[in-house]
Formats: structure tokens, sequence, C-alpha cells
């Protein structure tokens, strides 16, 4: 099961109207999807990245029958919830709360939307 344990850059939640949630892939880290940040125009963006327990969302493929996935999904859906909350409790309007994923970060970032 995932604790929520969010990496951060750009601005803080306080200054920032907008917000990129970056949710890494399997064997990837918080940290290393951040390093995107130097190539995309975010300056005006709070980043938040949630890291996976032991860098994995969930153990199966994307392809599995979701009930394969279970209890790990369900866990990594609710960290991203968990930062949507975070986001929004900050003042961040819905509209201006953005996602990128990588690989399984993707896949989870389809399933949360």
């Amino acid at each position: 099961m995932h604790t929520k344990n969010i990496y951060t850059a750009g601005k803080s939640l306080g200054e920032a109207k907008k917000a990129l949630i970056m949710v890494h892939g399997r064997g990837g880290s918080a940290a290393d999807i951040l390093t995107l940040a130097d190539h995309l125009e975010v300056d005006d963006f709070a980043l938040l990245a949630p890291q996976a327990d032991q860098r994995t969302w969930y153990p199966y493929s994307f392809l599995a029958v979701p009930a394969d996935n279970e209890p790990f999904l369900s866990s990594a859906l609710s960290v991203l919830a968990d930062t949507v909350k975070e986001v929004e409790d900050a003042g961040i309007a819905k509209e201006n709360i953005y996602f990128l994923g990588f690989s399984q970060g993707a896949c989870l970032t389809l399933e949360f939307v």
C-alpha cells in the first residue's frame, strides 16, 4: 500500500495559480520526473510529484484485470485524490490543475481522471 510522499518544485502552493501533478512510471521516482520541468514552460506552476512505494504503483500490467492490481491500484488512486485535495485546499481551482504521467504513471493518471 502507498503512503503519501510528495516531492515538490516550482512555486509554492501558496504562490502558484496553477499546479502540475507529475506521476512517475514503474521503476522511476518522483525526483526523476520532476527533472522534466526543466524542459517545460511551467515557471509559474506548483509542481507536485507523488512517490510510489517500491517505485511501482501497482504490481501487474495495465492490461491486467483491474482486480489483479488491487489493493495497490485503489491505494495509488487515493494518493492522487489526496494530492488534488491538497492543491485545491491551497486555493488552486480545479481547472488549473494539470497532470503529466510517464508509462505506468500515465496509465494511473488516465484511470484517475
